[in-house]
């Protein structure tokens, strides 16, 4: 745990520095039941009020409740250019067509809903854990695609699964149960082709910084 919180807090430091002073919209709370909401706050105070407490802990479980935040699918690295010095602009595993790169910092306990993308994604982890869990489209018809409805445009792309993972309701959406899927997690320098258009749901372990690429 020493050596983790070392390393994080380094990182912390690192980006308090260069954009401490950068406003940043971050997401507050549990967007697995739609109860997140969005905030604009400079990165300093992000990380002194969520990323500085998350650190002092090496494992969250999921049943945890506390202070969940996130700077989630954001192009910082547009914001603020001078970053790319500190990674790989265009991975050889990506095509050469032009590549969308976001940076993903969180607290322990951060999860992202079982979803698809449109693009190709190379998600890469650079500190902390994360869990991440596949489902091919061959499973589509199990997963209760969300549909969107008129008083909220949440699922409305059609690419939003209304199950919990880890937390299934088998009663209310038996047919999960028999879908397949494939599971692994990520420590730091490791990385993850996500194909177009495959199901994947993400889970924090710890606090964590992710960069990936999408084509």
């Amino acid at each position: 745990m020493l050596l983790f919180n070392v390393v994080f807090i380094r990182s912390l430091d690192f980006f308090k520095r260069f954009c401490g002073h950068r406003i940043v919209p971050i997401e507050i709370g549990s967007m697995m039941r739609q109860k997140m909401k969005e905030e604009l706050m400079s990165f300093g105070s992000f990380a002194d009020e969520f990323l500085q407490p998350s650190s002092q802990k090496k494992f969250w479980k999921l049943s945890e409740n506390a202070k969940v935040a996130y700077l989630a699918q954001h192009p910082l690295f547009d914001q603020i250019p001078s970053l790319l010095q500190d990674i790989i602009i265009e991975p050889s595993l990506c095509s050469e067509t032009s590549t969308l790169k976001n940076i993903w910092m969180g607290t322990g306990g951060t999860r992202t809903p079982l979803h698809y993308d449109s693009y190709d994604n190379l998600l890469v982890q650079i500190v902390g854990i994360k869990y991440v869990r596949i489902y091919m489209q061959s499973e589509t018809d199990k997963l209760y695609v969300m549909r969107s409805n008129h008083s909220s445009s949440y699922g409305y792309q059609g690419n939003m699964s209304q199950i919990h993972c880890e937390e299934e309701d088998y009663d209310k959406y038996p047919l999960t149960r028999d879908a397949a899927y494939m599971e692994t997690v990520l420590f730091p320098g490791d990385c993850l082709f996500i194909p177009s258009r495959v199901w994947h749901y993400v889970r924090s372990l710890s606090t964590s910084i992710s960069v990936n690429y999408w084509w």
